[in-house]
């Protein structure tokens, strides 16, 4: 008889694998902070810049100002960069500084839990149970 799955368990839990998600990731590891997960409900990294592909989608904000202060992107094609030119920028600086290995995909967030007496939370994902400290 098999029980069910032990849970997961890291120090931090990020939900959403968007601009956020990922600047957030980068930073920590950059602070020495590794055991951490990144959980997205969606197939890939990117958020708003994964989703939204309709004709036209842009920034619109100039592109100079949407990236992260520690990854400029010198190479816009554009002043108001497309949506497919900011999704391959979020890909890349995820790959550049190496989060995408504490990325978890396909895990949509059901409900979340503060245990007070064991101060950690309980995430219950659509694939399991996830438990952190943060």
């Amino acid at each position: 008889m098999s029980g069910a799955p032990s849970a997961r368990t890291v120090r931090l839990l990020v939900v959403g694998a968007g601009f956020s998600g990922i600047g957030l990731a980068i930073r920590l590891r950059q602070h020495g902070i590794a055991d951490f997960a990144i959980l997205e409900r969606a197939p890939a990294l990117g958020g708003t810049w994964r989703d939204n592909s309709y004709p036209g989608c842009a920034c619109d904000v100039q592109s100079t100002l949407y990236s992260f202060s520690f990854a400029p992107n010198p190479g816009w094609s554009r002043t108001y960069s497309p949506q497919r030119e900011i999704w391959d920028y979020l890909q890349g600086v995820a790959q550049r500084y190496d989060v995408m290995r504490h990325m978890a995909f396909g895990e949509e967030v059901e409900s979340a839990a503060w245990d007070e007496a064991a101060q950690r939370w309980t995430v219950r994902t659509t694939t399991g149970t996830w438990r952190a400290s943060m």
